[in-house]
């Protein structure tokens, strides 16, 4: 086994040094990338997303600095035409931002020297980019003394009256910063803020990239974007400057401010709490949204993995790339029936519990049904038969959803048997029928009971597809499942890189468990308001996990759940807010309406890279409906008491489906 490091070890774009942004960008396609940036745009954006959607990457992919590496020898000015925008990358963190707010009796005070010192940096960064452009376009006019000229129109400080050059200039903002430093860091022991402002918010950068067209043609129709990553780290009244300059923008400077899907604080500006409104002086995109509803994302994350293996070869640009990850896992074969697995993994003998829960749930039934003790004997023949396991589950399921009182068992068992017959005979010949629709719905769950109730396994997860599936567009999720995957190999001494080996089932199924346990025990200490919604989403998928093991499954994959807005009431609605900031849980865009009232319901699924922690599936078909009362006892807190009571109720109706004999009202116990 090769001593390296391992390829797919997490780490922040933020770490990334420029050339590492610039060789390990994976096109998504310049369509998508274009929608998300809008490059051309003159109205701010704001892209918010989960942690390890790529915001960072994007950002400072799109920065001028970044962008002059791409050609070698192009002059700063070509990389602009190129670009057909200047761009300049900066992270709220480096402004740091606590030092701004110590006195809470004269926030107003510090907040307007927040906003000249964030200012201050804009400017800073973005004459370091001129700087470059002049410095590396030797043949360009460009005419420093207007561009100087406008703006000194707006500062009030007789140190900036004989600046000429662009390089003079960056000089003069750096001194200011610096003096903003001094005097912050002195407030903190004299608890005085002795300073002088020289200019008033939105007065600098406005006026410099106005200024641009007139320091060189090129500019002309060229837009300064400001790219501010990580918006979450300002505080209320720090995001009110934020939003005051993209408002006092005028169409000439813009903004593409990053952030986690919580980190937007307030919309108000300085202006008397002012709010800036969406498509007038903004637009949001959320990125989380468009990466799982991109068709080619399975296509990037191949090239993805091979950039991150060719950069732990030895850096961006090394290697050959060739590496094909599908090629080194071993996959789950579902064909007959999943027949290969169930020899192979002992399967067999799961079925007898499934039998003895069938016929637990017959004793229960009323008489109306007819399940005697020699009619259950002759069902049970009929089902059972000679048939592959997991079609003797799928028709014991078939049964228990289509017996209904005074239905004849026997004839519905014989004709459910024919009907399985004719499919385990020809499966494409049957395609259409009923019994191929149902297999198609339950097999991936019935197989999931086999491997859980045999007790030699767990539900398996394999296949690089599925790594793929539950990462849900997010490429650092990707990174945590192969991350695991590769650890476990080397542990073992094992190279799947090579393409020479396919690493087992059994040892892909341990990585993906140990990624959903990082992804929900470690992964996610976002503060007090994490572990409520930690605990609700534990409470979710422990319904979920009833639903997907339970004698009748419901007819969805259970995965997914719907409810009304208007039903989740109280602290529950704070916990679902934290639980969807955190990507606990998606929100699918698309609500359905209630069967019965029409009202619109929305629709929730949970982050399958967390499915492996309680065996539920990665694919969502479906979503199953929770009651008022149900959903809340979820996501309360205070409601443990009623959420156990409601589970008793699910497990009750999913293990005992036929109506129970009069006084014979059983209370399951908790399934798990």
């Amino acid at each position: 086994m090769r001593d390296t490091q391992n390829p797919f070890a997490l780490v922040r774009a933020s770490d990334f040094s420029d050339s590492q942004i610039n060789g390990l960008w994976v096109e998504l396609g310049s369509r998508l990338i274009n929608a998300v940036i809008e490059p051309r745009a003159r109205i701010s954006k704001y892209i918010l997303g989960g942690k390890g959607t790529g915001k960072t990457h994007l950002l400072r992919y799109h920065s001028y600095q970044v962008a002059r590496l791409r050609v070698a020898n192009e002059s700063g000015l070509q990389t602009v035409a190129r670009q057909k925008f200047l761009g300049v990358y900066m992270r709220a963190t480096n402004v740091d931002p606590g030092r701004f707010e110590p006195d809470r009796s004269a926030l107003r005070k510090w907040q307007q020297l927040f906003g000249v010192y964030f200012e201050l940096r804009l400017a800073e960064d973005l004459l370091d980019a001129l700087r470059d452009i002049k410095q590396s376009s030797v043949e360009a006019k460009l005419d420093d003394a207007k561009l100087i000229r406008e703006v000194q129109r707006s500062i009030h400080d007789a140190s900036a009256d004989n600046l000429t050059t662009v390089e003079e200039l960056l000089t003069w903002v750096e001194g200011q910063r610096r003096g903003i430093d001094h005097a912050v860091d002195n407030a903190a022991f004299s608890g005085q803020l002795n300073i002088q402002i020289s200019f008033s918010i939105g007065a600098l950068c406005v006026p410099l990239t106005r200024g641009l067209a007139k320091w060189h043609p090129a500019f002309e129709n060229i837009p300064v974007i400001f790219l501010l990553d990580e918006i979450e780290n300002f505080s209320e009244i720090q995001q009110e400057v934020v939003n005051s300059l993209v408002r006092y923008g005028e169409g000439v400077l813009t903004f593409r401010i990053t952030g986690r899907l919580y980190s937007r604080k307030t919309l108000a500006t300085m202006a008397r709490g002012e709010e800036n409104r969406e498509g007038s002086e903004f637009t949001t995109v959320e990125l989380d949204n468009i990466l799982r509803g991109f068709d080619g994302y399975p296509s990037f994350a191949r090239r993805f993995v091979a950039k991150r293996l060719i950069s732990g070869a030895g850096g961006p640009g090394s290697g050959s790339g060739a590496f094909d990850p599908t090629r080194s896992l071993e996959e789950l074969d579902s064909s007959r029936f999943y027949d290969h697995h169930v020899r192979t993994l002992g399967l067999e003998s799961a079925t007898a519990s499934f039998v003895r829960a069938f016929e637990d749930a017959v004793d229960s039934a009323d008489t109306s049904y007819g399940l005697t003790d020699d009619v259950t004997l002759v069902v049970e023949a009929h089902l059972m038969g000679s048939f592959p396991a997991l079609v003797q589950r799928l028709n014991l399921l078939l049964f228990c959803k289509k017996l209904k009182k005074r239905t004849n068992p026997v004839h519905l068992a014989s004709t459910i048997a024919d009907a399985a017959q004719r499919f385990v005979d020809s499966p494409t010949a049957e395609r259409r029928s009923f019994y191929a629709t149902a297999y198609g719905h339950y097999a991936v769950d019935l197989f999931a009971q086999l491997c859980r109730e045999s007790r030699k396994t767990g539900p398996v997860y394999s296949g690089f597809d599925t790594f793929v599936k539950m990462s849900s567009g997010n490429p650092r999720n990707l990174l945590i499942c192969l991350g695991r995957l590769y650890e476990s190999a080397s542990f073992r001494e094992l190279d799947f890189t090579s393409n020479a080996i396919k690493l087992s089932i059994a040892m892909q199924t341990e990585a993906a468990a140990d990624a959903a346990r990082f992804a929900y025990e470690r992964d996610s200490n976002y503060g007090s308001a994490a572990e409520p919604a930690r605990e609700a989403i534990n409470r979710l998928a422990i319904v979920l996990r009833t639903a997907r093991y339970a004698l009748s499954i419901p007819e969805v994959s259970p995965l997914a759940v719907s409810f009304s807005d208007s039903d989740i009431v109280g602290a529950s609605k704070d916990v679902l807010r934290a639980a969807l900031n955190y990507s606990f849980l998606f929100e699918i865009d698309e609500g359905r309406p209630d069967r019965n009232s029409q009202r619109l319901m929305r629709k929730f699924q949970l982050n399958p890279l967390l499915s492996p922690r309680w065996g539920l599936p990665i694919a969502r078909r479906g979503d199953l409906p929770l009651s008022k009362d149900l959903v809340n006892a979820i996501f309360d807190p205070e409601l443990q008491r009623d959420f156990e009571a409601q589970l008793r109720v699910l497990s009750q109706r999913w293990n005992y489906p036929f109506s129970a004999k009069a006084g014979n009202a059983r209370t399951q116990p908790e399934l798990f």
